[in-house]
């Protein structure tokens, strides 16, 4: 499908999102269970249109049930915030944070919507180059656009974000591209993560 763009849009089931903020990867990225959420209240979000028949229609996609039992942990990343930057405990990650202009802050520099957009498309991109290869299916070509939008409801501090991937695979016929980003989503941590609710643990020091 020469260089044809098919969009996914991902809307929040009955589960509470919970995003995982650990670096970008795939199977070392499993760790820890995903339990069920507690239903949470939503901002109502207008249904898009779905364009069928043609490239580029939106589709959603449903996260398979998975067995029972309990995950191992295989890799831990650790980061902090303190005084407008963010740094990980082996210094690999260390930038400056500020708000964007959008949202009356100064810019020049990053902020926490573009560190979720830019791990999130890692991690989908490895999840995707892990079943494409299972099938064979060279995937060298392959891109994976993501956004993340800060949103509001009313007047009070009542926020929550919205994520959107957009896949490309040239060269891979249309239902073929169409399993294996369907198969990516079902197993991108990240992304079962914010369908399915990831398990959080806050703690006072």
């Amino acid at each position: 499908m020469s260089e044809e763009i098919r969009r996914f849009t991902h809307l929040p089931g009955d589960r509470a999102p919970g995003p995982d903020y650990s670096g970008p990867g795939v199977e070392a990225e499993l760790t820890g269970r995903m339990p069920e959420g507690r239903p949470a209240e939503r901002p109502e979000r207008p249904e898009r249109p779905e364009r069928r028949g043609r490239p580029g229609r939106f589709e959603r996609f449903e996260q398979p049930e998975r067995g029972g039992g309990s995950y191992d942990d295989l890799y831990t990343a650790r980061a902090s915030s303190a005084l407008g930057k963010v740094a990980s405990d082996d210094g690999m990650l260390d930038v400056r944070i500020k708000a964007p202009g959008e949202l009356g802050g100064p810019g020049g520099a990053t902020n926490p919507e573009q560190l979720l957009a830019a791990a999130y498309a890692s991690c989908f991109h490895n999840s995707l180059t892990l079943v494409a290869g299972r099938q064979g299916v060279p995937t060298s070509d392959a891109t994976v656009d993501t956004s993340v939008t800060l949103r509001k409801r009313g007047t009070a501090d009542d926020y929550t974000i919205a994520t959107d991937l957009t896949v490309r695979l040239p060269g891979v016929e249309p239902e073929a591209a169409r399993r294996l980003v369907e198969q990516a989503h079902g197993e991108c941590p990240y992304s079962r993560a914010f369908m399915q609710g990831a398990e959080v643990h806050v703690h006072l020091a």
